[in-house]
């Protein structure tokens, strides 16, 4: 006779909960090891904002992403209370509500792309295994890293080396904004939608690769069988925060991954230049790769924030703030804990913002602080670039955050900030 595991799912609840601050809040081992053998720019700020995560208890980053779930069940256990995906899903709003975690979901990719508040639903992906027990892996997937993500359909005859030649592409393509060092995930094999879960698979318990390249400290493959026809190929990046956790359930109980240990503070020192935001004039005397230390008033806006008010520069309208002299960073924080100043907070991807940036430096706004390469240029005007991934880091430097304008969009909502020497790097745009 084979003896099942009755198990009431308000413990998938439970599980679900405690990953999701697991995941959120500590880099695992494995990788603060890899990312301290890897020489990098910025790896201080890395390592130091991977102490204050944990130390705070707060998000490695202000993305809290999207949660994906890969969730393995006994046939042999039997279930009783609620649906176990409405179990997971009310762990996830709950989390992200109780913990000040940022709500990134909208309602519909189309045509409804309002937030819903509370990061549901989670990407599930379910797998029926033999025996009793439960194994539940989660990952935190951020936008910038997923938006490069690339699907490819190689030759069957293609060798190893163009699927690595693909790799090495998307990384090159990806650039800052999958915020380096990167983790490669590859996935081979099935159809094209199985290549794409193996490569998200891949970047938590894929093989790793033996190889070298630039801005990524490791490579991870999963493969499938296929068809004779085919050989698809995708390749999904993560940031440097790798944040994935994991536990299984046995006869009723959560069993988790060995506890992170806990990370040591780390020194960072800077000879960049400081300035104060008021200080027109020094700003003209800035060159493309000087490195500042930012003091003084800057605002948050992103995406939705910035169509908003090409929206109402379009209808000449009157803006809700003056654009003149300011300083726009491309960000989106999470909410304030209490006792907060301001949640993490960082920048996020540039490009998306340069169909209006034109527009707003038109309009008067000084400089704008964000992540990666632009598309824009010969404009003669500056922009600066933050170092992604670091959101724990960057807001100890906020000393001050009040709301502006558009609060009904949430963390795409015009902040007004006081900072004090926000690391940045100098381009011309």
């Amino acid at each position: 006779m084979v003896l099942k595991q009755n198990l009431n799912t308000k413990v998938i609840y439970d599980a679900i909960y405690n990953l999701l601050e697991i995941a959120n809040t500590n880099l695992p081992k494995c990788v603060y090891d890899k990312l301290s053998e890897f020489d990098f720019n910025g790896k201080g700020n890395v390592l130091k904002n991977a102490h204050l995560a944990q130390n705070l208890k707060r998000p490695l980053c202000q993305d809290t992403g999207q949660v994906v779930i890969f969730l393995e069940i006994g046939q042999d256990v039997i279930f009783s209370g609620k649906y176990i995906e409405d179990e997971i899903n009310s762990a996830v709003s709950d989390c992200y509500k109780d913990k000040f975690y940022r709500k990134s979901t909208v309602q519909d990719a189309v045509f409804n792309r309002a937030n819903k508040g509370d990061n549901t639903p989670a990407i599930i992906h379910t797998k029926i295994i033999k025996g009793d027990e439960i194994n539940i892996l989660l990952g935190i997937k951020g936008g910038g890293s997923e938006n490069v993500t690339k699907l490819k359909m190689l030759n069957p005859t293609a060798d190893f080396g163009e699927i690595l030649n693909f790799a090495y592409e998307c990384v090159m393509s990806a650039g800052e904004n999958a915020c380096p060092p990167m983790c490669i995930g590859i996935g081979a094999g099935g159809c094209a939608e199985t290549a794409a879960l193996l490569a998200k698979k891949a970047l938590f318990t894929g093989e790793t690769l033996d190889i070298e390249i630039e801005n990524v400290f490791e490579t991870k493959i999963l493969t499938a069988p296929t068809h004779i026809a085919s050989l698809p190929v995708c390749v999904n990046l993560s940031c440097h925060s790798l944040r994935h956790a994991s536990c299984k359930i046995q006869n009723g109980k959560i069993i988790y991954e060995p506890e992170t240990p806990e990370y040591q503070d780390v020194e960072v020192n800077s000879s960049a230049r400081e300035i104060n935001a008021s200080d027109i004039e020094a700003f003209k005397t800035l060159q493309a790769e000087d490195e500042i230390l930012l003091s003084g008033v800057i605002f948050t806006a992103r995406d939705a924030a910035h169509k908003r008010m090409a929206e109402i520069i379009e209808k000449n309208e009157i803006l809700p703030f003056d654009l003149e002299n300011k300083i726009l960073f491309y960000a989106g924080p999470c909410p304030a804990a209490p006792g907060e100043i301001i949640g993490p907070v960082g920048p996020t991807t540039s490009k998306r913002m340069d169909k209006f940036a034109p527009m707003l430096y038109e309009k008067g706004v000084l400089a704008t602080i964000g992540k990666g390469n632009r598309t824009i240029s010969g404009l003669n005007k500056l922009y600066f670039k933050a170092q992604g991934g670091i959101a724990c880091v960057l807001k100890e430097c906020v000393k001050k955050c009040e709301p502006v304008c558009f609060e009904d969009l949430g963390a795409e909502a015009i902040y007004r900030l006081e900072i004090e020497k926000m690391p940045l790097k100098t381009v011309i745009i």
